[in-house]
């Protein structure tokens, strides 16, 4: 990930991905709940408008080794928040 607009595109992927997972995990299931589809699918987009919102603010820009460290921190957490919301599809 070489730039600021290279992560944005990466996340738009992965959580337009997790989006539509959790949509075919609702429809293809026996029993439907539809609260709990609705709740998974905002938690989707509410973690995708802030992990946009954190890269586009980067903390110590002038610093090159803060950026990268906190970048690096932001894909750990964004790498978490997808497993965790996968497992959660799983259940669905």
């Amino acid at each position: 990930m070489a730039s600021r607009r290279g992560l944005k595109k990466d996340l738009n992927y992965l959580y337009s991905d997790l989006m539509l997972e959790a949509y075919a995990a609702f429809f293809n299931s026996k029993k439907k709940d539809e609260e709990k589809a609705n709740a998974l699918i905002s938690k989707i987009s509410d973690n995708f408008m802030d992990f946009v919102n954190r890269a586009s603010h980067t903390d110590g820009k002038e610093n090159k080794k803060l950026a990268k460290k906190y970048y690096k921190e932001l894909w750990d957490a964004v790498y978490k928040d997808v497993i965790a919301i996968s497992e959660e599809i799983d259940k669905l």
